[in-house]
């Protein structure tokens, strides 16, 4: 539980920031564009590597174009690494919960498969990833911007692969207790394996050399490493690697990646993701692993190679996007004031690669770092800074009022981080799916038909589970204070409605937008804090609400069962709740939400494209078992 909960904490909207990373532009160049007094003393420039899952080429154009603002502060990457469809193959027959996590995620061989591993996997899959990957390249290219790879390494691969090569069969990697079938990553101790790996980094490269970043993660996800501490099944793999140490492993792979950047005669930065909750290690294996780094890749923070973060909450707030606390976002960048070559990671996906911030938010935040490294700002304090951007965005009239309510909005998040650090949308909004599902006393007396648009894609390997425990989150027990989410509440609601009239007042797009977005934010929340009460009182109350339908007694009372009637109170504030943000999308549409492009692709990660028929099921179903809790509990009677 602790390996995973620090992902949420540590892989929130990562941006990391390194020093003394390999890039040549010189300061030369640079002063030339006017920045020599930025970069006094930078002999390497700047490197921003931005992450991100897009799929679709204009969508992809946008992002291109809103990066090139960076391009003269140093080079700029754009991660290629994305897989133009999710990998259904790997889902097993029936549905697997684990099985989502690295559905979507990249990894060499889904693009450029060696002949021993291509047999297993469908060919449409490999191709249209390699022509969309090939594709966001030519664009590049045209653009002047070098790419990135994002990958998880070593992946799992189809069991017929191991049962056809078995002496390359690695560790189990997945989670015991969130899926039904064991899955299994290739060995990289083998030599065979390790040149399958080169081969295919050199085919990459050699198609696509604009890519000078690959960045991975490991041990989490579907991946994984032979004897790692941190595994979920626990240290485990064939006996021939048992005596090397975790160093020595990460090595084999290491190497192999640069073996096939050299086939391919490119240079290749590798980054190994050192975030616990992205790639599990025990504090010895990290210390090993740095030991072990081959010339040109990268892992822990060191002085010569030191990381910071800076960013955005897309991890919290998903699936709604549009959200930018630009007063945070504007302090995080005072942290890179140092006069140091640096590259930066900006990662703009979240929910597994379920989605993508908004074009928008990703525009605003260029638009302050482009404020923080050229503007005759760059110095002056946050809030002179802050006032300019508020004044550029919405005139002066109004911008007195938005930085009000930035600073607002800064102080709801600072509660909501200190007090609520737990709840990412990602896990209890979408894969335990709180914000469609009813809220009702009796989950066990919902009909087939009345659960089949929503149970199926709760997370969890126990449909039991997932029909009865509204507080079982991927298989854990979670819980949080419903007190707490409403005081947070409280302090997003004078935010909100403060940009509601600064935008009308405005027409900024950018605020209306950020409008909306806060109020479905804040709508989910408050469903997060609904069904944390009702499940706390459920649980107080299991025996009676377990047992036997029954009528209730006939003595008298005017209060009844007093936790009957708090729970009709939480179930009246979630039906008011569900009906209020169905009416807000119904006005303002679903621009501000990650969903499903269409049925087939929600998932655990993912809402469907539904969501308002959805939220109207929710409606209808919560009012046809308004009365079943008066079969356990007792009314009030007189």
């Amino acid at each position: 539980m602790t390996k995973f909960l620090s992902a949420i904490f540590l892989s929130i909207f990562t941006i990391v920031v390194s020093y003394g990373v390999n890039n040549k532009l010189v300061n030369t160049k640079l002063a030339n564009e006017g920045l020599a007094d930025f970069t006094a003393g930078n002999t390497k420039g700047m490197t921003f590597v931005i992450n991100n899952s897009i799929t679709d080429l204009n969508e992809f154009k946008q992002l291109v174009q809103a990066a090139s603002r960076l391009k003269k502060y140093g080079n700029v990457q754009i991660n290629i690494g994305v897989v133009a469809d999710k990998a259904f193959y790997e889902v097993p027959e029936g549905g697997n919960p684990w099985s989502e996590y690295a559905s979507n995620f990249a990894n060499i061989y889904k693009f450029y498969p060696d002949e021993l591993i291509a047999p297993y996997i469908p060919e449409k899959f490999v191709r249209d990833n390699k022509n969309l990957l090939l594709a966001k390249t030519k664009i590049l290219r045209e653009n002047g911007i070098d790419a990135a790879f994002f990958s998880n390494e070593p992946e799992i691969i189809p069991s017929e692969f191991f049962n056809a090569y078995p002496e390359l069969r690695g560790p189990r990697v997945d989670h015991p207790r969130r899926s039904n079938v064991a899955f299994f990553s290739p060995c990289l101790s083998v030599t065979k394996m390790q040149d399958i790996y080169a081969g295919m980094m050199a085919d990459l490269l050699k198609d696509a050399p604009e890519i000078k970043t690959f960045f991975f993660k490991t041990n989490d996800a579907g991946s994984g490493n032979c004897w790692s501490d941190w595994l979920y099944t626990g240290p485990n793999g064939p006996d021939h690697c048992k005596n090397e140490t975790t160093g020595q492993r990460i090595e084999h792979l290491l190497n192999a990646l640069q073996a096939g950047a050299a086939k391919a005669e490119c240079k290749l930065d590798v980054y190994l993701s050192h975030s616990q909750g992205n790639s599990n290690f025990s504090d010895s294996e990290r210390v090993d692993i740095q030991n072990h780094l081959p010339e040109n890749c990268y892992f822990a923070s060191t002085p010569e190679n030191s990381f910071i973060s800076v960013g955005n909450n897309f991890w919290v707030t998903y699936p709604v996007k549009g959200i930018l606390d630009v007063y945070a976002f504007l302090n995080s960048m005072e942290r890179l004031k140092e006069q140091k070559p640096q590259t930066v990671f900006l990662n703009f996906n979240a929910g597994y690669n379920r989605g993508d911030e908004s074009i928008a938010v990703v525009n605003q935040m260029f638009k302050i770092m482009d404020d923080a490294f050229g503007s005759t700002l760059k110095d002056r304090p946050i809030e002179e800074k802050l006032h300019s951007y508020c004044t550029d965005l919405v005139g002066e009239k109004y911008s007195g009022s938005l930085v009000d309510a930035f600073k607002k909005l800064n102080d709801a998040n600072d509660f909501r981080n200190t007090n609520l650090g737990n709840l990412s949308g990602v896990y209890w909004n979408v894969s335990n799916r709180m914000v469609t599902r009813p809220l009702v006393a009796a989950p066990q007396r919902l009909t087939p038909a009345e659960e089949a648009y929503f149970l199926p894609h709760i997370f969890n390997v126990s449909e039991q589970e997932a029909r009865m425990d509204y507080l079982d989150i991927n298989g854990g027990r979670w819980t949080t204070s419903r007190d707490s989410v409403q005081k947070y509440l409280e302090l997003l609601e004078p935010v909100y409605f403060s940009l509601e009239k600064i935008g009308n007042d405005s027409g900024n797009e950018f605020i209306k937008s950020l409008y909306v977005a806060l109020r479905i934010h804040a709508s989910m929340y408050r469903s997060i804090g609904n069904f944390a009460a009702a499940q706390q009182i459920r649980d107080k109350n299991a025996e009676k609400l377990n047992g036997p339908i029954h009528r209730p007694d006939k003595e008298s009372t005017w209060t009844g069962d007093e936790d009957l009637l708090k729970f009709n109170e939480i179930m009246r504030d979630e039906l008011d709740n569900t009906a209020q943000l169905t009416s807000l999308l119904e006005e303002n549409g679903t621009n501000e939400l990650c969903l499903a492009k269409d049925a087939a692709h929600e998932d655990c990660f993912l809402l469907g494209p539904d969501i308002i028929g959805q939220l109207k099921m929710k409606y209808k179903i919560m009012i046809r078992h308004w009365r079943d809790i008066e079969d356990y509990m007792t009314t009030p009677f007189k």
